[in-house]
């Protein structure tokens, strides 16, 4: 029985009419809430695996906890992803059943389909059958969560009932979660962290959800953000909890230095990507309640975090109570008790003692965590998505007129290059030619500004290795100026 089902049924006793799910123009109680999840759960019963392809809002909420409610494995399609990715997560996971908006956004590529329509909570949604799907492998797995990915095919992580709900309760202790919280929804509920800690974290403490769309937050993409229409907008909804990436901490330090941050909040957490302490110090300074923590998908979600009692700024914090840590001789981060089994389609059979994060830190003498970087050349956006430099760079070398390039972006808002162009292109084609290969790309992977350099990488200046690829620390070396003034300005830098 899910832990998280049955404190919405005990809410929905007790406090039937206090607000449990605030969207922008929808409001449920805990009765009603209970009411819509209990009615979309029976309508989903003849399916196994339920892909939910739908906005930030309400409706993606009560979704998610209908397949609980009804048993199925719940597979969140991010709106983030290019076609090709989706296609892959629904193939991969063998997903039988949509719930979307409208089914022409699947129009391309999607296997044979029966519609029909499903009023929740007064809007109508396309669910979607699926035909010629083989049975599941994963019935026993309440979720199968895809992160952005460091390849063009993302991998999906299958999680029990039993390793997310240990999270969020360990999630509710660490933050002291009460009936008093308006939890705010920011991130993508797509991503496995809001999903736990935005969601399920509430609910088991009672909470009221706030879930309003990107739009009204003043989002648009992955990483857009219109910062007087987020303050305004916090200011209207007064929450006083919510899960950051730093970029969006950034933006905070910015609102609440002009005074536009609501001082409702009473816990932040962040992470999904490294964290500066500059930031940190300058939350402190403004009297921002701002926790650093640590996970990753394959222990579902957070496995270490700082909190209100338990502080240690430039730390990820203690582990939480499911897991065990240790450092390998080079540095590494393994851990224990994530109950991970493998990838879909990748599966190892019983949990492995230790999983390898690839992460670099190590615990000090008083068992706090920190984290020193990744092992392997992995970019992390300051939006927390993962993307490998080398997929990028091939997608650019597809173009005719880029001969050379080699992309970076580890904790900042977009991905920036520096490209050799052909003797024959010039500005309006790599700029013609960026513009093709962002086209083929999901947004958090697209080129936002580059460097157009006149002089190939070569192995004799350590720009390139011996077989040819490119050393990118060198490169960034060489070109760190030109590349932070791309940040800076957004404008393309001709060298």
């Amino acid at each position: 029985m899910s832990k998280v089902i049955a404190a919405l049924r005990h809410h929905a006793a007790h406090r039937p009419d206090e607000a449990a799910l605030l969207g922008d123009a929808l409001r449920l109680t805990w009765g009603e809430l209970l009411a819509e999840v209990n009615e979309l759960a029976d309508r989903l019963r003849d399916g196994q695996v339920l892909g939910v392809y739908l906005p930030n809002g309400p409706h993606w909420v009560i979704a998610d906890l209908a397949a609980l409610a009804a048993g199925m494995t719940c597979v969140p399609v991010p709106l983030f992803f290019s076609p090709d990715q989706i296609r892959h997560a629904l193939r991969d996971a063998d997903v039988d059943h949509i719930i979307c908006q409208r089914a022409s956004l699947f129009d391309e590529g999607l296997p044979t389909a029966r519609e029909e329509t499903l009023t929740v909570a007064g809007k109508p949604l396309s669910y979607l059958q699926l035909e010629d799907v083989e049975d599941s492998l994963f019935l026993n797995r309440a979720k199968i969560t895809y992160t952005s990915g460091t390849t063009g095919n993302p991998k999906g992580v299958p999680l029990s009932l039993q390793q997310m709900e240990g999270v969020a309760i360990s999630l509710k202790e660490t933050a002291a979660g009460s009936t008093d919280d308006r939890a705010l929804v920011l991130l993508p509920l797509s991503t496995l962290l809001e999903n736990i800690g935005s969601v399920y974290v509430p609910i088991l403490a009672g909470a009221t959800v706030l879930v309003p769309g990107a739009d009204s937050l003043g989002f648009s993409g992955s990483s857009q953000v219109d910062a007087r229409t987020l303050g305004k907008k916090l200011q209207q909804l007064q929450p006083t909890t919510a899960i950051l990436v730093p970029q969006l901490l950034k933006l905070f330090l910015g609102l609440a230095a002009t005074q536009m941050l609501p001082n409702s909040f009473r816990f932040i957490a962040v992470g999904g990507a490294p964290v500066s302490a500059a930031q940190l110090a300058q939350a402190q300074a403004l009297g921002l309640p701002v926790y650093q923590g640590y996970g990753l998908s394959e222990a579902s979600s957070v496995v270490a975090m700082n909190g209100p009692d338990d502080n240690r700024p430039g730390s990820v914090g203690k582990l939480l109570p499911h897991c065990g840590v240790r450092v390998a001789h080079d540095g590494e981060i393994l851990l224990s008790g994530t109950g991970f089994t493998g990838y879909v389609q990748e599966p190892v059979g019983l949990s492995a003692v230790w999983y390898a994060t690839g992460d670099l830190g190590y615990v000090d003498k008083d068992d706090y965590l920190y984290i020193d970087g990744r092992k392997r050349e992995v970019i992390i956006s300051s939006f927390g998505r993962n993307v490998s430099p080398e997929w990028v760079e091939s997608e650019l070398l597809t173009e005719s007129g880029i001969v050379q390039a080699a992309v970076f972006g580890n904790s900042r808002p977009f991905v920036s290059a520096v490209i050799i162009a052909a003797p024959s292109a010039d500005m309006k084609s790599i700029r013609q030619a960026v513009t093709r290969v962002n086209d083929r790309l999901p947004d958090y992977a697209r080129v936002g500004a580059f460097v157009l350099a006149e002089q190939p990488f070569q192995a004799e200046t350590g720009e390139l290795t011996a077989n040819g690829r490119p050393r990118r620390g060198d490169i960034q070396a060489h070109y760190q100026q030109a590349i932070s003034q791309l940040y800076e300005s957004k404008h393309e830098q001709v060298l």
